[in-house]
């Protein structure tokens, strides 16, 4: 499920930048839609990565405890 939501995430991005590219960005319309999209795309950027460092802290925290053990 993880290797699906990276896939469709990393599609929106590209989709923002054809959409950026190609519509027309004198309609009021168009633009309320382009700044709507990229907000949604950064709260899900900033989301996963909260996410990330919250499960790269818990690894280190367990390489840690293994270099004290030892």
């Amino acid at each position: 499920m993880e290797f699906f939501f990276t896939r469709l995430f990393r599609f929106l991005w590209v989709l923002f930048f054809i959409l950026l590219i190609f519509l027309d960005r004198d309609l009021f319309y168009v633009k309320f839609g382009l700044i709507v999209y990229i907000l949604i795309l950064t709260i899900i950027t900033v989301i996963r990565t909260l996410e990330s460092k919250k499960e790269w802290g818990e690894i280190i925290k367990d390489m840690d405890v293994e270099n004290l053990d030892s």
